[in-house]
């Protein structure tokens, strides 16, 4: 912590420290992960992981067909498929990547309007008084 850190913790009330402390502690992965199943976006959160389980799926499945397979034509269009599943897994996991980011930095966001509030606060009351 730093000194501005703690002098605005000493100014908070109880209930804003408690609320300052939810937001501003460190998220572990799964908390993160679990964030992205939370809010008006759950619903294709939930579709787009049954997306990307899918498209695991089809690229092992094509995967061990090329492997099992001795026609040439039949192995291109396995590799392809893997290929495309692969893919599609991957940009999906970069679409969850990228909510949980933008989660992250919308706690930060909250975290520094609430830290605003407490100023303008202590502003009007100093003022005031």
């Amino acid at each position: 912590m730093n000194t501005i850190d703690d002098e605005i913790r000493k100014a908070l009330s109880e209930t804003e420290l408690q609320k300052l402390e939810a937001i501003a502690g460190e998220q572990g992965m799964f908390a993160m992960i679990f964030d992205v199943f939370r809010g008006k976006m759950r619903f294709w959160s939930a579709y787009g992981m049954v997306l990307a389980f899918a498209a695991t799926a089809f690229a092992v499945w094509a995967g061990w067909n090329f492997f099992h397979t001795s026609d040439p034509r039949m192995m291109t269009l396995w590799g392809m498929g893997m290929g495309v599943g692969v893919f599609f897994s991957g940009m999906l996991k970069i679409w969850f990547w990228m909510e949980m980011h933008k989660n992250m930095v919308i706690r930060e966001i909250k975290r520094v309007e609430l830290q605003l509030a407490v100023l303008a606060k202590e502003m009007r009351e100093k003022n005031a008084g």
